[in-house]
């Protein structure tokens, strides 16, 4: 913030779909506000600007990036353009969030640290699974010893769907399922990234990592990574842990945000077990979190199960973290090390070998 201004003036680059989440951080946050939106459809940027009351829009990031009242900019875009702009929004001078994945190559993450070291602005690549309460919840009890010694983790997804009339929207997902925009991986790579951070941010980086994972064609011609399995050991210790994902059209996920999958979580300690039942959508009808030691199950039902509740939270983190100069989550580094375990099962899969993450580019 400069000259002495009360609130952080934010610009989205970005208006699609998942900006409907990033907006609810800004409402009625007294530290901060939506100050300018640029997205290069005409129609949706002034849909968006008259849902939101915006009055600043472009269809170039780069006038918005030349805006002096921007102060930061949440970069919400296909994935190939997270590197190219959230570089440029840095050598002009902003505050960055990047939407998961940070980029798609190990080169372009290291690329945007460097960036954000030259500039000295935070630079954050925004997983909002990191701020969903159940999961600051089970990572707080992990954290404190409530099961004891971490021994695993084990994480089941499931993508389906919320009705009989449902299908994927074509516009939010068509450049998910080409490689050159996304990176590809719709499983392992742009829904897996938060999975693999969950993994990461509870127990450590992983060493090596084995993976299975099917190709498939879907509608439109897509190709779809899944079913697929994925195994590592983490670093420096007897731990391990496990994805599962999978995908069936004749599995009705009830979703309150028009995204039909979800995750639960299994963590075991040597003294127990904490669960974490749920977290996009809400398939099973359990407790959220729910913890088992010496004998005794214990349910934790205040805590908030909203799945947009995580991206108020880290909205507000971002915010919060260039007021008082620390970092948000996930660092540069953080976010490039989740690139690394996404490429490794990836590599694994392809190769049908271990793979450890500083292979993968």
């Amino acid at each position: 913030m400069s000259g002495g201004r009360k609130k952080l003036r934010v610009g989205f680059i970005g208006a699609g779909a998942i900006t409907d989440l990033h907006y609810l951080g800004y409402q009625d946050y007294p530290k901060a506000e939506l100050h300018a939106i640029c997205d290069v459809d005409e129609a949706l940027l002034q849909r968006r600007a008259s849902e939101w009351q915006i009055e600043k829009t472009y269809t170039d990031y780069r006038h918005l990036l030349a805006d002096p009242e921007v102060d930061a900019v949440e970069v919400i875009t296909p994935h190939h353009l997270h590197a190219e702009m959230g570089i440029a929004a840095l050598e002009a001078g902003k505050h960055v969030s990047i939407q998961k994945p940070m980029a798609i190559t190990v080169a372009e993450c290291d690329a945007l640290i460097e960036a954000a070291g030259r500039a000295d602005k935070l630079m954050r690549v925004f997983e909002n699974f990191r701020f969903y309460p159940p999961f600051v919840k089970a990572k707080q009890l992990l954290d404190d010893g409530a099961v004891g010694e971490p021994l695993s983790i084990r994480i089941k997804c499931v993508q389906g769907t919320s009705g009989e009339d449902w299908e994927i929207p074509y516009r939010r997902w068509v450049w998910r399922f080409d490689p050159a925009q996304s990176g590809g991986g719709r499983v392992i790579l742009d829904y897996g990234y938060h999975l693999f951070s969950i993994a990461q941010w509870f127990m450590g980086a992983p060493e090596k990592v084995f993976a299975w994972i099917t190709h498939r064609p879907i509608q439109h011609g897509w190709m779809l990574d899944s079913p697929a399995v994925v195994i590592w050991k983490y670093r420096d210790a007897e731990m391990y842990g496990s994805y599962e994902a999978v995908t069936s059209d004749d599995m009705l996920v009830p979703t309150k945000y028009g995204r039909p999958e979800d995750e639960w979580v299994e963590l075991t300690g040597s003294r127990g077990f904490i669960w974490v039942n749920r977290c996009t959508s809400m398939l099973l009808d359990r407790p959220a979190v729910e913890m088992y030691r010496d004998g005794k199950t214990t349910a934790f039902p205040e805590v908030d199960t909203d799945w947009g509740a995580s991206f108020v939270a880290g909205v507000h983190d971002f915010v919060d973290a260039i007021a008082e100069g620390r970092q948000s989550e996930l660092s540069g580094e953080e976010g490039k090390a989740v690139l690394q375990f996404c490429r490794a099962a990836q590599l694994s899969a392809k190769e049908g070998r271990e793979v450890r993450p500083e292979e993968t580019a």
